[in-house]
Formats: structure tokens, sequence, C-alpha cells
């Protein structure tokens, strides 16, 4: 196992091979639970405040017991939850939480009549891959990550 360069201090190599610098943000494909958690926090706090957010978890992990780190696997019974404690409320809660998710992929939101979050979230994961022929021999790949400079 190769050790990990020191990002300070990493130097090219005559050593064959491809090196591919990523942002942090554009891992975020890979992980849409983590995603789709954020946006579901940021939501909350934005519409509710942050009182009413934890309060929503609480009642969430007493009731329904669904941890948050859970909505994710579980986002049917999540919507439920909303529909049932905020009546027509809880679709504008839905629609919050798909805007911002939408927003953290950099994809474009499109409000469709009847789409409930559980929709939303299955179009914007969807995989869609554009094929590149680049003929890639027997080199080593390494893959650096670069954290985001905010």
């Amino acid at each position: 196992m190769a050790p990990k360069p020191d990002l300070d201090s990493a130097r090219a190599t005559d050593e064959p091979g491809v090196c591919i610098h990523a942002k942090g943000s554009e891992l975020n494909a890979k992980q849409p639970g983590l995603v789709l958690l954020e946006s579901i926090d940021e939501a909350l706090v934005d519409l509710l405040g942050r009182r009413a957010r934890e309060a929503i978890y609480d009642h969430l992990e007493r009731r329904c017991y669904m941890a948050r780190d859970e909505i994710p696997s579980k986002l049917g019974q999540f919507c439920s939850v909303l529909e049932t404690n905020f009546g027509k409320a809880g679709i504008t809660i839905e629609r919050t939480i798909a805007k911002r998710f939408y927003s953290k992929l950099e994809k474009t939101f499109i409000d469709y009549p009847g789409c409930s979050l559980v929709d939303y979230v299955r179009r914007a994961t969807e995989l869609t891959y554009d094929s590149i022929n680049i003929p890639i021999t027997t080199t080593t790949v390494r893959a650096y990550v670069v954290p985001d400079s905010d």
C-alpha cells in the first residue's frame, strides 16, 4: 500500500501514471445520503428554526424509531411524518429540502406537480454517464483529494 502524500509538499514524480485532482465538493455526488441530511438540516432550520428541527429529530427517534442518520434510507417514512405532523405545509418542507439538495448537487431543480421528496431525490441521484474514450494502459492511477479552500 502506497503512503498517502503530504499535500503541502507533494511533488510530481517521474513515475508513469495519471494524477486526478478533485475538490471535496465534487465528491458529493458519491455520497448523496450525506448531502440529503445536510439539506434537511438547513431547510428545517430556515423554515422552522433550530429548536423545531431538534424537536422533529427527537420525535422521529422517540415515536417513529428513526434516527437522523437513517432518514436517507427511510425517506418515504420521513415524508409521511412531515405530512402527518404538518399537513400541506409538509409538502412545502419537502420541496424546500429538494431545492437545497439539487443546489448542493449543482443540478437544476424543476418543480413537478405531485412529485414527492422521494421522487426528486431519485431523479437527482440517477446515474448518467457520458462516456469518454481515453485509452488507459497499465499505469498507476493516483487520486488526490484537495479540500475546498473557502
